[in-house]
């Protein structure tokens, strides 16, 4: 105990020596340790004083030419100030270390401050990050450095800006109490809100977190991401997203207008109602195709066209036939149908009673090629086909060629190709599998919940053929497999039946990297397993 203290107040000696004298260094005997500190350090608006300037909007205090390279720590920091404060042609480059292991350094950090702006400043190498938190009155403008970061940020503007990441979010800050006596530390959080992002370039996202009256116009996004997650009267406009993912989820009140979508790797949406999928969208192309935006409409016939998508809402009884799209979206769309179409990706969500017959995804570079969403039940596909491009998305994450497992269940998969995913098939429970090749996926199939019947299905060079496991504490006891075609199979089969007389079974994977190991983990075992191919197609 007398160690943890010691080390303790040590830590605590270096910290009060660092922020409040500013020192570089410390000594132990004759070793010489280097410490991280603010170049620049604005605690209040006395701090001020000694800039040009006098603090009003119309003659700010100016912090004007910095040079700054190799620096240990912040370039500038300001914190606690209302005065107004111009930032301008400031360049830095490789600021390195960290403070007391936790925090990386910025280039430029505002904290807790008010009318300021950043002006025609150069971030490079390490530490080229500007990071903005719960802050009001902020202008970043002809700024090139790796990162922008708004962390619960209010009338915050970054315009014509050229950054790898720029991220819009929420401030998640703890609350102490007295009365708390666990783990557990109550949260506010403070949302970014009346932001607008304007003429940016981003070589690699655009993301906002709980936005509240946000707008990204006029912008140009590649090979990463253009998300919003929680967005509330969000609006994206004039912008081109190229090679890259959208994320739109439990969107309230969102627009996409004017945008022009090319080799979009997909969109990813989410949420529990109909408007959570339906962000409105207004004369926009992907691919150069008219993006199709149709809201209660009912009995729909859509023959024969072709698009950049297909999105429907509050549109029951529609039929969808022989079209290709990059994606075809039925949300809260009940009784329809997709037949005989080509896509790169289809999501049902809040819709019961849907046929998916006939359809090709090959190729499909969206993370869920199919994806039966929340409010999804009945749903038949049958017949098609499904090859992935990408196995993965994100870092170490497994795609998927059908993802049934938000779904509430009762769905029939019959007679469909599935190849070349990271999962064939995710489903939860309550599902009938039936004729099915599933084939040089990493998994081919995964079940999380029980009543699945899998049966007479080819299960082809998978990594792992099938699995059985779940993140909350359930028992497999109702899932049947029976009479599949195992091209693992390593059974006998005595009487000439065509049938094994052994049982197969699927060992436990190792858990895998990219996932928290499940609760719940059994083997699969196929009791009468088929030792030749089902012929039937």
């Amino acid at each position: 105990m007398t160690k943890k203290i010691g080390l303790f107040l040590g830590l605590f000696a270096m910290i009060g020596l660092a922020i409040s004298t500013g020192v570089s260094e410390f000594k132990v005997d004759s070793m010489t340790f280097q410490l991280a500190s603010d170049y620049v350090n604005i605690s209040s608006n006395a701090d001020l004083m000694k800039f040009k300037g006098s603090g009003t909007a119309d003659d700010p205090y100016i912090i004007d030419g910095l040079n700054l390279n190799n620096h240990i720590g912040n370039g500038i920091v300001i914190r606690n100030t209302d005065a107004y404060i111009l930032i301008k042609n400031c360049t830095m480059a490789n600021l390195t270390g960290n403070y007391y292991g936790l925090y990386d350094v910025n280039g430029i950090n505002i904290d807790d401050a008010k009318n300021v702006r950043v002006e025609n400043c150069r971030l490079s190498g390490s530490g080229s990050s500007l990071s903005v938190s719960s802050a009001e009155n902020i202008q970043i403008t002809n700024y090139r450095g790796e990162n922008i970061m708004f962390n619960g940020v209010k009338n915050g503007l970054i315009e014509n800006c050229n950054s790898e990441h720029i991220l819009v979010q929420e401030k998640i800050e703890l609350m102490s109490s007295p009365r708390v006596t666990t783990d557990f530390m109550p949260e506010t959080r403070v949302p970014s809100q009346n932001c607008l992002i304007k003429d940016c370039k981003s070589a690699y996202e655009i993301v906002l977190f709980s936005p509240k009256n946000c707008i990204v116009e006029n912008c140009y996004v590649k090979d990463g991401w253009l998300m919003a997650f929680t967005p509330i009267n969000t609006s994206f406009i004039n912008s081109t997203v190229v090679n890259a993912t959208m994320e739109m989820d439990f969107s309230s009140n969102t627009t996409l207008e004017n945008m022009t979508l090319v080799d979009l790797k997909g969109i990813n949406l989410g949420g529990f109602s109909p408007e959570s999928y339906s962000p409105v969208v207004k004369n926009s192309t992907a691919n150069g195709e008219k993006i199709y935006y149709y809201h209660d409409q009912k009995g729909l016939h859509l023959e024969n066209l072709t698009a950049g998508y297909i999105w429907l809402v509050d549109c029951p009884e529609t039929r969808i036939e022989g079209v290709e799209a990059g994606g075809i979206f039925a949300i809260n769309s009940n009784s329809s149908t997709i037949e005989g179409s080509k896509a790169n990706q289809i999501i049902l969500a809040l819709s019961k009673d849907v046929l998916i017959v006939n359809n090709t995804l090959r190729g499909s570079s969206a993370r869920e090629a199919i994806k039966l969403d929340t409010g999804t039940s009945n749903i038949t596909l049958y017949h098609n086909i499904i090859t992935k491009s990408e196995r993965y998305f994100g870092e170490n994450l497994f795609a998927s060629g059908i993802d049934a497992s938000p779904s509430d269940g009762n769905n029939t998969f019959e007679n469909n190709i599935i190849t070349d995913s990271g999962y064939g098939i995710q489903a939860g429970g309550n599902n009938t599998f039936t004729g099915n090749t599933i084939a040089n996926n990493i998994v081919g199939i995964k079940v999380s919940g029980n009543n699945n019947r899998v049966t007479q299905n080819n299960f082809i060079y998978n990594g792992v053929d099938a699995e059985q496991s779940s993140y909350i504490n359930i028992r497999f006891a109702n899932n049947i497999w029976d009479g599949n075609f195992w091209a693992t199979y390593k059974g006998v089969e005595k009487d000439k039946t065509g049938l094994g007389s052994t049982p197969y079974v699927e060992n436990i994977p190792f858990p895998r990297p990219c996932e928290p190991s499940p609760q719940v983990q059994e083997p699969v075992i196929d009791k009468v397993p088929s030792i030749v191919p089902i012929s039937k197609t």
